[in-house]
Formats: structure tokens, sequence, C-alpha cells
């Protein structure tokens, strides 16, 4: 009898221990998505990549995906969910205006409507807390005019 006493009571400490373990919390991942999408440079909706600087935003992985041509002549491509409380519904993230960083939330008209309060450098590394964990970023290869994004 003893002995049944002690191993539910170490049992119990154990599984307490445990079930914290799948609660959701700031620091879930954002949810993994398969992406594999072409972008034709030579399109309208596409412009704005021909310049540097220049973004857009495509449908695609969790929330979407921030395309941006940076002033080093390279493509990235970078999911638009932050990565603190993924989960959350006003969890977007946006071009800032100075079009030199994302932050999270959204604009309606000129107005920002910030979410957590992250923000983050273009290439998606965190510059302003409570995130702790960079962006989701994804492959991007250029032929010709095509560019084209995967994970």
């Amino acid at each position: 009898m003893k002995y049944n006493l002690k191993f539910l009571f170490i049992t119990v400490i154990i599984l307490s221990l445990f079930s914290q373990c799948g609660n959701k919390n700031q620091d879930d991942e954002i949810p993994v998505m398969p992406v594999n999408i072409y972008i034709d440079l030579n399109i309208n909706t596409s412009a704005p990549l021909n310049t540097l600087g220049g973004f857009i935003y495509v449908t695609g992985g969790n929330k979407g995906i921030i395309l941006l041509h940076n002033y080093d002549d390279n493509y990235l491509a970078i999911e638009r969910t932050c990565s603190y409380h993924p989960y959350d519904s006003c969890n977007l993230i946006t071009m800032d205006n100075s079009g030199i960083s994302l932050k999270c939330g959204s604009y309606s008209g000129t107005t920002f409507n910030a979410c957590c309060g992250s923000a983050f450098t273009i290439e998606g590394y965190v510059s302003k807390s409570p995130a702790t964990r960079p962006l989701r970023t994804y492959t991007v290869s250029k032929s010709a005019n095509i560019l084209h994004v995967s994970n």
C-alpha cells in the first residue's frame, strides 16, 4: 500500500510537469505550411519587386508572405505570421511605412493598429520585443524574370 501511494504521488508530479508542454503561449512556433509559389516579374502586380526596396504581399504560407527586393539586390520571402503569439487573430506582419522594418499589426488607412508591439528587420530578425524568435523565411530563387518561393 505504501509503495502504491509513493508511485501515485510521483506519477502525479511528473504528469503535472509535462502537462505544461502542450499549452499554446508566446513561444509557440509558427505553423508550417507548404509553399511553392511562382511570381512573374513582368506582370503589373509584381512591378514593385523590380525596384530596390519594393515589396508585395502574396497569398501562401500561414497568414501570407511578404516578398521584397532588398537594397543588396536580393529577394526575400518572409512569413506574415508574427513569432509572438502566432495564433492571435490580430497577429499579422506588415511592412512599416518607412519600408525598412516589419511590425506586428495592420494599417487602417494611414493608422497603424498594433497587435503585440513586436518589430523586425526586413530580414525577419527581432528588433523590438516582446517577440524573441525571428520570423519564418522561405527560399527565393530567380530564373530570368520568374521568382520561385518555396520551403
